[in-house]
């Protein structure tokens, strides 16, 4: 898998408002793609997934915020508390789409926002939101 590939296609994905789990489904699979390979190599599943991320590359809306468009408040996303802790303090210094993410307890938004140049100190501020969180179980995940 090429990592490059893999981090320029979800960060172009989420950016652009597609969903996290969707954009991390697709990101893999082009960054899997083999080029001596009919279709290059992607089966039948693969290609339903790049078909549903393709209009989130197409479609750029820059005066939308993405991720939070269809929802009236914070208290309808699916993680309310994550949301209010990750947008008071990370909104205007990541892109929305990474604050969704981060807010529903994914781990993959510390690499894209290094790859964007984002702040040391703005992703430590991520990093200890998440933590603490975390350590709250927030998310239900077992230990």
């Amino acid at each position: 898998m090429s990592d490059n590939i893999f981090f320029a296609a979800l960060n172009a994905l989420t950016l652009n408002g597609c969903a996290p789990e969707l954009a991390h489904s697709a990101a893999s699979i082009v960054a899997n793609d083999d080029p001596s390979k009919p279709d290059l190599g992607r089966t039948t599943e693969d290609q339903q997934i790049i078909q549903e991320t393709l209009p989130y590359l197409q479609n750029q809306t820059w005066d939308s915020t993405g991720a939070y468009d269809s929802y009236q408040t914070i208290d309808d996303t699916p993680h309310p508390l994550a949301h209010g802790q990750f947008l008071a303090n990370l909104g205007g210094l990541v892109p929305d789409n990474l604050i969704f993410a981060l807010a529903e307890g994914e781990d993959y938004p510390f690499q894209v926002m290094q790859e964007l140049g984002i702040g040391e100190n703005v992703i430590e501020r991520a990093e200890s939101i998440q933590s603490r969180l975390g350590e709250m179980n927030y998310w239900g995940e077992e230990a």
